[in-house]
């Protein structure tokens, strides 16, 4: 017998409007669970995420932050968009880029590991949907099915948001509020531009009605505005996890892929996910380019309770160390936000210092205390953080054609199931007494990038799916 739910629409129309149901699913291609309506969707074990015992939630960030300084940026600035050419100039920028053809053009002709064809081939393979900031508004509204849209209270919102994304490829979900004050900040003042070389359109939070998209240059997307509405106060922080496969192939086009399939994978999920929210009667604002983000993820990840920040300047998650890339979406749903965590990162990366001695660039800084120091422009005020030397990072990155040993050598990226991991992590996160200890045996037993044929040994792997191992 049919249970009173939230919604009257038909099963069929309502799986099918909401993408619950058909072909494609999920990102893993497995098959989709029977769900008769939302409620359902709420109970499934996929909208509940269980946490080691040891990450514990905390009164406030385990990095200290000054909101009281921290201005609304521009994605311009950032290293990996203008921010790099107003750093080191025209000239050197332009060396660079020659530079970077020039040395991977010769590493493909010697077939060195890691840049042979193959190599070449899987970063060139790179392919993704449309983004927008309003998102494709391809799905229908409730009003054209004819009913009312969606109410929930936030928490039956979380368990409905989470179920959609991790059946649809993600894996942590969270959510954080914006505050004008505080989290607010975290929104860019300027989202992107089409090829990131000029500033895009300002983002104007406003208590309207409605969202509007004006780019000056629609064929670039840069100049004019945006407006997000003030009623729009909840964050959507998800993950898209990496494979250690292939990111322990650094430097190289291997590890670079698995970057890249990310922004692919997200610039699909994200055009799903708005379509979703629309057929519940809600805005979902996201990014306008696969590589850019108009908020700040790895800020909204810490925040939401997602994980903690390191040396790096990355996510680091319990589950999957710095093994994942992070996303942010903006919504009017009501969504309940979630508490910073402490598993003793932050306090671990005092002591370690691992990617900072191995950093090829020398980018990342020794200090053992983080500073309230930026290097340059292309760092947002507000954080007492380790702050890379950014120019130096992205240099290297096009000399070399592609980088990520940092995530490569981090202690965290390991796959997470294994016994010592577990009693490593949980030992951190409850005391600093035995961190330099466990530095040193992380360093004997290995851990780390591959190096030379076994680069290559990717292409006789037999990994599962997306290689999440």
């Amino acid at each position: 017998m049919m249970g009173k739910y939230h919604s009257t629409i038909s099963r069929r129309e309502f799986l099918k409007a909401l993408g619950l149901g058909g072909a494609g699913v999920t990102a893993a291609a497995v098959a989709p669970p029977v769900f008769r309506d939302l409620d359902e969707v709420m109970a499934s074990p996929m909208s509940v995420m269980k946490r080691p015992a040891w990450v514990k939630d905390a009164a406030k960030p385990t990095i200290e932050i000054d909101w009281s300084i921290m201005e609304r940026f521009s994605d311009y600035k950032v290293m990996w968009a203008g921010g790099y050419v107003d750093a080191v100039g025209p000239a050197h920028a332009s060396q660079m880029v020659t530079a970077s053809s020039l040395n991977t053009t010769k590493w493909r002709k010697e077939k060195k590991p890691g840049y042979t064809l193959p190599d070449s081939a899987l970063a060139q393979s790179q392919y993704g949907a449309p983004l927008s900031f309003l998102g494709p508004r391809t799905s229908p509204t409730p009003e054209a099915l004819g009913v009312p849209r969606w109410e929930g209270t936030p928490e039956e919102n979380a368990r409905l948001v989470i179920s959609y994304l991790r059946m649809h490829g993600a894996f942590h979900v969270t959510f954080a509020e914006l505050d004008t004050d505080t989290t607010e900040r975290m929104i860019n003042l300027y989202d992107a531009g089409k090829d990131r070389s000029a500033l895009g359109p300002r983002i104007d939070i406003l208590d309207v009605d409605q969202p509007e998209d004006h780019p000056e240059d629609p064929v670039n997307g840069c100049g004019g505005y945006r407006v997000m509405p003030k009623k729009a106060r909840s964050v959507i922080v998800y993950s898209l996890l990496m494979s250690p496969e292939l990111i322990h192939r650094a430097p190289g086009y291997i590890s670079n892929r698995e970057h890249s399939y990310m922004y692919d994978l997200r610039s699909l999920l994200q055009g799903q996910l708005q379509n979703f929210m629309r057929t519940l009667g809600y805005w979902c604002f996201g990014d306008t380019l696969k590589a850019a983000a108009f908020g700040q993820g790895t800020g909204f990840a810490v925040v939401s309770g997602m994980g903690e920040t390191c040396r790096a300047m990355h996510t680091i998650t319990p589950e999957y160390g710095l093994m994942q890339r992070i996303f942010v979406c903006v919504t009017d749903m009501p969504l309940p936000p979630g508490k910073p965590v402490d598993f003793g990162v932050v306090n671990f990366c005092k002591t370690c210092k691992k990617c900072a001695e191995m950093c090829p660039a020398g980018a990342i800084p020794m200090d053992t205390e983080p500073s309230w120091d930026i290097r340059g422009p292309y760092n947002r005020r507000g954080v007492k953080h380790w702050y890379r030397n950014e120019p130096a990072c992205r240099s290297y990155l096009y000399a070399s054609g592609a980088c990520a040993i940092c995530f490569a050598v981090c202690p965290y990226s390991k796959t997470h199931q294994a016994s010592y991991t577990n009693i490593w992590q949980s030992t951190v996160a409850k005391t600093t007494i035995f961190n330099r200890a466990i530095r040193k045996m992380d360093d004997f037993m290995g851990y780390g990038p591959r190096t030379g044929k076994d680069i290559e040994k990717f292409w006789e792997l037999d990994l599962p799916p997306f290689g999440w191992t």
